[in-house]
């Protein structure tokens, strides 16, 4: 595949399948944010005959215009790079969104800040370069037409980069920490890196699509600090409401999601050697709610208090946040917000522009449906009675993160079973989505997984 395009520098130019005016293109400055924003995913490549050879010819291109002076250009540097933007345009086209990335020019971002005004200057694409906002760095862009028939021309798909590590570790500022020196801890690390690598190159057999549209199902296994802290799989299909990954279609095929019910409770009592009892697991029996309060009312609220208190280390503050939720005032506001963040996912599943709707700092941590007469102290207390088991874990350090650590690990048991079986997964944190004819194989596999590793049953559910 060629380009239509006289270089700027090199003082000759190909024979092209396609004329491009070698001007830039740019849309309007006051459009500083982008309505249907997607950050550029530096791991994913495109591959196809054909985009390959149009990665090749870009890189010629490139070369011919910025290092005519005799500059070392070093093809290994480039190539990856303009695979990968070309795959987030892509995958941006399908599902009408704009890719949003940083021009800062810190580590190896110049070169990706290069790439991306070279295919501007290309007229491939349309950009706007904006200025640091209340929502940092916001520059983005589109695909062009000519772009767009370019990377269709053939069944090209967005697969995961096998040069980039499929695990990363962070530290609580994001910053990503180096692969662990220690041998026993780098043997842990280059194992679970060969997992998820084997997960992500499986699914590039597999296909994924919500309403004929393609969805990019490779994750990574994201650490905090250590190997032992965190490890739960990440992929951009997660962040996708619910009510839509149900309609999700595997290799063409309905879809059923398999959840984990009560986990981390369950995880902390096998602990202990205790058989949790499940039915009971959000239930307060010394407690006395509202006598017009129905179970299908107050459960959610004790399951909402459980995660809250299996992730915090200061018990003031889930008392704050309970005091905070019964107040009418803020029941009010979180209901507007809740309307209209509907509207705003409802507007974008659809792939139309909309701006999301202000967001107080608090409402991460409101409690839906705390009567307003709730004691945070008398709800709390009675929470830490009922699991008096395990009270001395409960608001531990890091608790949390050491319960995802055990849930990942269940979990890729889970993936790397199901994969045996030749049955695409798609994991999202406690649950699996599997095509629906295989949910028997698939319940199984969960039941004997987190049994190896607990040595406990659980109790699963299927959506």
């Amino acid at each position: 595949m060629k380009l239509a395009v006289e270089s700027a520098h090199s003082g000759h130019s190909d024979l092209h399948q396609m004329e491009l005016p070698f001007t830039r293109v740019e849309l309007d400055k006051t459009l500083t944010l982008a309505p249907n924003p997607k950050r550029v995913n530096g791991y994913w490549v495109t591959q196809s005959n054909s985009i390959t050879e149009l990665v090749e010819d870009m890189a010629d291109m490139f070369k011919r215009s910025h290092f005519f002076s005799g500059k070392r250009f070093r093809r290994a540097t480039y190539e990856p790079v303009i695979s990968s933007i070309l795959a987030n345009l892509l995958n941006a086209n399908t599902h009408k969104l704009q890719i949003i990335y940083s021009r800062s020019t810190k580590g190896d971002n110049s070169v990706w800040i290069s790439v991306w005004d070279f295919l501007a200057d290309l007229n491939l694409v349309s950009t706007v370069i904006a200025g640091k906002n209340e929502k940092g760095v916001q520059s983005w862009c589109v695909a062009l037409p000519e772009l767009v028939g370019l990377l269709k021309t053939d069944h090209s798909r967005i697969i995961f980069d096998r040069y980039q590590p499929s695990i990363e570790i962070r530290n609580k500022d994001k910053d990503v920490l180096a692969v662990p020196a220690r041998k026993a801890n780098r043997l842990k690390y280059n194992r679970f890196e060969k997992a998820t690598r084997t997960f992500n190159e499986y699914w590039q057999g597999h296909t994924v699509t919500l309403d004929d549209k393609n969805i990019v199902p490779f994750v990574k296994r994201k650490f905090r600090d250590t190997l032992e802290l965190g490890g739960r799989f990440y992929g951009g299909f997660q962040r996708i409401p619910s009510k839509d990954r149900a309609r999700f279609l595997i290799d063409d095929n309905a879809t059923i999601e398999i959840d984990y019910s009560a986990n981390h409770l369950g995880i902390l009592y096998a602990w202990e050697g205790i058989a949790i009892n499940y039915k009971k697991a959000y239930t307060l029996e010394n407690y006395e709610w509202p006598t017009d309060m129905t179970e299908d009312e107050w459960r959610p609220i004790i399951k909402a208090i459980t995660l809250r208190a299996l992730n915090t280390t200061d018990f003031s503050t889930l008392r704050a946040a309970i005091t905070r939720s019964a107040k009418p005032k803020n029941k009010a506001t979180f209901k507007t917000y809740k309307d209209s963040r509907a509207i705003h996912d409802l507007l974008r599943s659809k792939g139309l522009a909309s701006k999301a709707p202000f967001k107080p700092k608090w409402i991460d941590s409101f409690i839906e449906g705390i009567p307003s007469d709730t004691i945070a102290a008398d709800l709390v207390d009675a929470f830490l009675e009922k699991h008096s088991a395990i009270k001395a874990h409960i608001g531990s350090p890091n608790i949390g993160l050491k319960l995802q650590a055990v849930d990942s690990e269940i979990m890729a048991l889970v993936l790397d079973t199901l994969r045996l079986e030749n049955i695409p997964a798609l994991p999202v944190h406690d649950s699996v989505i599997v095509p629906y004819q295989k949910r028997s194989k698939a319940l199984a596999v969960m039941t004997q997984s987190f049994k190896q590793i607990t040595g406990f049953l659980p109790k699963i559910k299927a959506t």
